[in-house]
């Protein structure tokens, strides 16, 4: 129960500082724009930080090996044939007779 309310307590955390960061971005959208609902403006904020974070968190959580290090890279590079899929010419259209 205790694991399940830091939790949840954490997540509250992120969504109150993500909702806080986007009524700023909102709030700033209204005053630089007024033409832009103080609302809108507000999802705006809120759905660009979320995607932002999101982004953010996948960048850093991708592995940072060293290619050097690699096994690969000491042997020397043998190319491979490459096979390319390419779709043959359309026939030509037979050309209708004319009829008189």
């Amino acid at each position: 129960m205790r694991a399940l309310l830091g939790t949840l307590l954490i997540f509250g955390a992120i969504c109150t500082f993500l909702l806080l960061l986007g009524t700023g971005i909102g709030f700033l959208l209204h005053w630089l724009m007024p033409s832009v609902d103080f609302g809108i403006g507000v999802l705006i904020g809120v759905i660009t930080i979320g995607f932002t974070s999101q982004l953010f968190a996948r960048i850093s959580s991708m592995p940072l090996d060293d290619p050097l290090d690699d096994a690969t890279f000491a042997e020397p590079f043998t190319p491979q044939r490459i096979t390319y899929l390419i779709d043959p010419e359309p026939r030509p259209r037979r050309r209708r007779r004319k009829q008189t």
